[in-house]
């Protein structure tokens, strides 16, 4: 069996293969622990798209890679200044997000609401990659 491959692409770069990708937007270090943790139990090749407000504000590559990956993981606490990207990303029944607000009704949208990145593993996103 080959080793496990995460391949990390952030903007500009895009990668074209047929291997499961993941999204994850704005991570705390929190979220970003408990990826790592999560892709060290894989048996396969995964692409990890990283959008960092930090890092880039490439809004475009992050709309074309929403549309593009298999799940999304959005921190929705650490997302500040790009409150519209919430909405936008919360449409699709493949993104998960984590919130400590309890009083903004984002389950109106989404119920995909997660605690932890394995509640995304365990559900069945990555299931088939665990090991």
């Amino acid at each position: 069996m080959t080793e496990p491959v995460i391949n990390l692409i952030t903007p500009p770069d895009k990668l074209f293969n047929d291997d499961p990708s993941i999204l994850l937007v704005n991570p705390n270090d929190n979220i970003k622990n408990q990826m790592n943790e999560v892709l060290k139990d894989l048996d396969t090749r995964i692409n990890l798209y990283l959008y960092d407000k930090s890092e880039t504000a490439d809004q475009t590559w992050l709309i074309d890679i929403a549309n593009s990956v298999n799940s999304i993981i959005v921190d929705v606490d650490n997302t500040h200044d790009e409150q519209w990207l919430i909405g936008y990303l919360l449409s699709f029944s493949k993104t998960f997000y984590l919130t400590n607000r309890d009083f903004i009704p984002y389950n109106v949208i989404n119920t995909n609401r997660i605690y932890d990145v394995k509640q995304v593993v365990e559900g069945g996103a990555l299931a088939k990659t665990k090991k």
